[in-house]
C-alpha cells in the first residue's frame, strides 16, 4: 500500500497471539491501547508481513497511515508490554518499509474517531463494541437481529472521552 501520508506499522508475533485467531487478538491489543479520536482521518491496513508470507517470520502487522501525529502510536506501543506484540526491535515498521508490505485496507477512522468499513461484519462489530470504538459500516446486510441493529446504532454515534491515557 503506497498512500501519500505518513505511516507506521505495529508488528505482532503470531505465535504469541495464540495462533488460530491471531488477527482478532492483534486488533484487540491495538484497539485497547489507542484512542481512535487521536487518529482521525487515518487509513488502517492489516495482514501477514511479506517476511511471513515468504516463510521467514511469523508476524502480523496493523498499519496506520495518517496525517495525525503518529508519534502518539509509537509512544503508546513503546510502553505496552503485552503478550502478542513483537519484540521491541521488531515492533514497528516505518513508512518506507510499510509501503511494500502486502497489507489490504481494513477501514479508516473518520473525523469523529469511528472505524469506517465498506461492509458490516460481526468480527469488527464485536471488536469495536469491546474496545468502545465507534463503528460505521457503509453497507449493512439485511436480516441482522434487532439487538445487533441496536448495538450498531449505538456504535455509530460519535464517542467522546474514551478514557484513554497517554
Amino acid at each position: 500500500m503506497n498512500l501519500p501520508f505518513p505511516g507506521i506499522g505495529i508488528v505482532f508475533d503470531i505465535d504469541d497471539l495464540g495462533g488460530g485467531y491471531y488477527g482478532y487478538r492483534a486488533w484487540q491489543i491495538l484497539m485497547k491501547n489507542l484512542d481512535p479520536t487521536r487518529l482521525c482521518a487515518s487509513v488502517l491496513v492489516e495482514g501477514d508481513t511479506a517476511a511471513t508470507l515468504a516463510g521467514r517470520a511469523r508476524e502480523f502487522c496493523i498499519g496506520i497511515y495518517s496525517t495525525a501525529d503518529l508519534r502518539y502510536v509509537r509512544t503508546v506501543f513503546e510502553s505496552v508490554e503485552e503478550r502478542g506484540l513483537a519484540a521491541m526491535h521488531r515492533r514497528f515498521i516505518e513508512k518506507i518499509a510499510l509501503d511494500p508490505q502486502p497489507l489490504p485496507i481494513r477501514g479508516n477512522i473518520d473525523a469523529a474517531g469511528r472505524l469506517v468499513a465498506e461492509e458490516w461484519d460481526g468480527t469488527t462489530h464485536k471488536l469495536c463494541r469491546e474496545a468502545q470504538w465507534g463503528y460505521v459500516p457503509r453497507r449493512i446486510p439485511d436480516g441482522l437481529r434487532p439487538e445487533v441493529i441496536a448495538e450498531l446504532e449505538e456504535l455509530r454515534r460519535p464517542h467522546i472521552g474514551h478514557g484513554y491515557s497517554d
